[in-house]
């Protein structure tokens, strides 16, 4: 091993003799005190050898003496190292020199986060922070210890019950945990609950207040579903109403579906693009071919740079670029019949928000004109169709 890194160090290369003489060429080399291996015959008149920088320029004279000629194959080792990079200088200088400024960039804070604050406002932190020496634009190595600037912290935020101090890259991080002062209960206002569309009554819960309806009943837009007067007639108590009051809704939807479908399929091309990234920016490192194909879709990896749980503002992304070929296919009736109904339900259900799910749903008509179908449809659904509504006292306003 030890042999094979003085190789190395000395540089040697690896030539390619050609010549009926190559067995005399390689004795005298040998005699004369070469290191010479890695011996390969091809034919009787062409070789190849692996020899030291320092022996072939010796080996000259005796490619004259033996009529032997030769080509240079493959240089290796530290001089041919150094040949490279110094022909490269500028390049490995200002690599070297991006990586300092990268490192150098990472180690500033770019911006200081406070979380965890609902009364305490940013600014208020911000600036006690910045008496404590936590600013934009500074090196994070600048910083005292991040205990030390936790204790600060408290004894500036009087009403904070805790104060977190980090910094997670190149964002200062300070996170506020409020004294909690108990509020007194809140009191709500007297109020119905009433109907937000016309339904047919599902089912009932009522939390507080006094049920109007029951299941199968028919009700309107507007309509008290649980009152918020309770007790005798004639002098009622009004509280606030809660609870859940489920409606059986009627949908009529009309979906329009093009008969002719585009698919993209992979066909097994790839073209790979590579940048440095850091922040917001990107330079282009790998790629630079231009691209075999035309139709593609793209897929893209991140990485960013992590060391001892920091993440640093620097990485590099992986783009793939794969070819496809968009094909044409014609949707049959069941296809369109399956696709209508989806669109139509998960329209209902963006409509209806949590809670709601479809019961059953119907095509009321179908036609098709200039390759698309038109679909009506009528969909039932089952929905919390309560909302609040404020009562007016009597008195009110007088």
């Amino acid at each position: 091993m030890q042999h094979q890194w003085l190789k190395w160090f000395n540089g040697y290369l690896v030539i390619i003799l050609n010549g009926r003489r190559i067995e005399r060429l390689i004795n005298l080399a040998v005699q004369k005190g070469m290191q010479v291996w890695n011996i390969t015959r091809y034919d009787d008149q062409r070789g190849k050898i692996a020899i030291r920088l320092e022996d072939f320029f010796r080996l000259k004279p005796l490619l004259k003496e033996t009529g032997c000629r030769m080509r240079i194959m493959s240089r290796h080792g530290f001089p041919f190292f150094l040949t490279r990079v110094k022909d490269r200088y500028a390049f490995f200088g200002g690599f070297v020199l991006f990586i300092t400024m990268l490192f150098l960039l990472s180690r500033i804070i770019w911006s200081v986060e406070v979380i965890g604050n609902e009364k305490i406002s940013d600014y208020e932190v911000l600036q006690i922070a910045q008496k404590v020496g936590i600013e934009e634009g500074k090196f994070s190595f600048m910083l005292d210890d991040p205990d030390k600037i936790q204790v600060r912290l408290m004894e500036q935020l009087p009403e904070a019950s805790w104060v977190g101090f980090q910094v997670k890259g190149t964002k200062a991080q300070i996170r506020i945990v409020e004294k909690v002062i108990p509020d007194s209960k809140e009191v709500l206002t007297p109020r119905h609950l009433v109907a937000t569309k016309s339904a047919v009554i599902h089912k009932v819960f009522a939390e507080q207040g006094k049920p109007l309806v029951r299941p199968d009943d028919f009700v309107r837009k507007g309509d008290i579903l649980v009152s918020g007067l309770i007790g005798k007639e004639d002098s009622p108590t009004a509280v606030a109403a809660k609870g859940i009051v489920e409606g059986e809704v009627w949908y009529e939807t009309e979906v329009v579906i093009p008969l002719n479908q585009k698919q993209s399929v992979y066909v097994g091309d790839k073209h790979r693009n590579i940048y440095l990234v850091w922040g917001e920016k990107q330079l282009k490192i790998w790629g630079f071919k231009e691209l075999p194909f035309t139709e593609y879709e793209v897929k893209e990896e991140k990485r960013v740079l992590r060391l001892r749980e920091k993440t640093y503002p620097f990485g590099w992304k992986v783009e793939d670029l794969f070819s496809v070929e968009v094909l044409e296919s014609k949707l049959n009736e069941a296809q369109v019949l399956e696709i209508a109904k989806k669109t139509a339900k998960d329209d209902i259900l963006t409509k209806m928000g949590n809670g709601g799910y479809i019961k059953e749903e119907k095509v009321l008509h179908q036609k098709q004109e200039n390759d698309k179908v038109y679909i009506k449809m009528h969909i039932v659904a089952i929905e919390d169709i309560a909302i609040e509504q404020p009562i007016t006292l009597e008195g009110e306003g007088d």
